[in-house]
């Protein structure tokens, strides 16, 4: 029986961990009719390899076609059941990869000298096929724009057959004229097979423009080592220049509470009410940040990201109590705004092992925490602005009074494993809702 662990990438290498709970097993998704469908195009082209090397040639032709438009439907069929899943694209594109190597193979065979060019043409349909899926694998895939052609005129194909991502009535021609094409070829039908030349050139061209598009928006986590880093807290590195001027430009545009005491937080977006946003200049920019922030820094973690916002520590505010951030499966990225400083900063419990639960997650007794277990240690986390500091999941912690010379701004971005949490208030364009721990 497989054992229930994984490896996860980080800081640039695999290091073992546990498979969360509540993931999508092979048992859960195997019998989806999309992927049942690429199960049957494997196997066209499986034995289209067969009836090739027999020399039935119009049995191969057949069964390569047959595979080629049973891929137009497996995907509208995948959305319109519910039923999309990363398993199903990689037996999606390990169809594509093998309709490819057999139609090479048969092409190649018997036109020797078509080599170079199909060779050519086949090296970036595989490529597109490679890197394409493992973009899809890390469920963080590009959003191409409209206009692409913006970055460069090589892009230019891509937005008149498939702008946006989405194929186009030209977009659907050419991608049926280049294996008509290559069959025209393989079965001898030279005069067809050159009239649709320029169609499966331009395709080609289009597969290699959405390669060189999904190369150049490659993300995965980061390769730095932690420059920081014990059982409550890791550093992370520093928020880049671009991201920093987007943070001040969101700080700027939230209306603050003059008369507020307390520590408080401000919900920018939350999971639980996903519709429910502020309406900022740049909030979209900063939704996607801080997506490519989790997916970087919790791969293979099994969360989602919960929602982000700002904290503010007003100067003269008093300590907060003891707590964790609402269950022992939340964590929580703080990148601080303003300096964390020994008059305002903010403390943490390291402990010998972390209890399942806490009965009162909101105000937990240190005294009684610490009579319960051999040693308790209190820390105090200093760190300049724009630091990024992942708190680990059911980290005990609070902040202190702010008695330093400024208020005391971070912005978070939290993270959750299994069920949403209750609805809390969200800034609004009028009514401000301040929460005060």
């Amino acid at each position: 029986m497989l054992q229930d662990g994984v490896l996860i990438f980080r800081n640039g290498k695999w290091e073992e961990g546990v498979a969360p709970d509540g993931l999508t097993r092979l048992a859960d998704v195997k019998g989806y009719y999309a992927n049942v469908i690429g199960y049957v195009r494997v196997v066209l082209c499986l034995i289209a390899g067969f009836t090739a090397m027999a020399g039935w040639g119009w049995i191969t032709a057949g069964l390569l076609l047959g595979a080629t438009l049973l891929d137009w439907v497996d995907g509208p069929i995948a959305r319109r059941a519910g039923q999309c899943s990363i398993f199903g694209s990689g037996v999606d594109w390990l169809a594509d990869v093998v309709a490819q190597v057999v139609t090479f193979a048969w092409l190649v065979t018997v036109m020797p000298q078509a080599l170079p060019w199909v060779g050519m043409a086949t090296a970036v349909e595989l490529t597109n096929c490679v890197f394409d899926f493992a973009t899809t694998a890390t469920g963080r895939y590009p959003v191409a724009p409209v206009r692409l052609r913006a970055k460069s005129w090589f892009f230019a194909i891509a937005d008149w057959s498939m702008p946006g991502g989405r194929y186009t009535w030209f977009g659907n021609l050419l991608w049926l004229a280049y294996p008509v094409c290559l069959l025209a070829f393989c079965l001898r039908f030279a005069r067809v097979g050159w009239w649709l030349v320029p169609l499966a050139a331009l395709y080609i061209w289009c597969e290699a423009a959405w390669a060189a598009f999904i190369v150049a928006s490659w993300t995965e986590p980061s390769r730095r080592q932690p420059e920081y880093e014990d059982a409550a807290f890791r550093h992370l590195g520093f928020v880049p220049e671009a991201e920093r001027e987007l943070l001040e430009s969101v700080n700027r545009q939230i209306e603050l509470d003059p008369e507020e005491t307390r520590i408080y937080w401000l919900n920018i977006w939350q999971r639980s009410a996903p519709d429910t946003r502020m309406e900022l200049e740049g909030v979209e920019r900063l939704d996607r940040w801080a997506r490519d922030l989790v997916a970087a820094h919790y791969a293979g973690e099994g969360v989602d990201l919960d929602g982000y916002g700002l904290i503010v520590n007003p100067r003269g505010s008093r300590a907060q109590d003891w707590h964790i951030d609402y269950a022992m499966d939340y964590s929580t990225i703080f990148i601080p705004m303003s300096e964390l400083t020994p008059e305002n900063a903010l403390q943490y419990a390291v402990l010998p092992s972390l209890p399942a639960a806490f009965p009162d997650p909101d105000s937990i007794d240190m005294r009684a925490l610490a009579a319960e277990n051999s040693w308790v240690s209190i820390r105090q986390l200093l760190a300049p602005e724009w630091s990024m500091l992942r708190m680990n999941f059911g980290a005990v912690h609070r902040g202190i009074a702010n008695a330093s010379g400024f208020d005391r701004y971070m912005f978070w971005i939290s993270v959750k494993k299994g069920a949403l949490l209750p609805p809390e208030p969200t800034l609004a364009a009028v009514e401000r809702a301040v929460l005060a721990r």
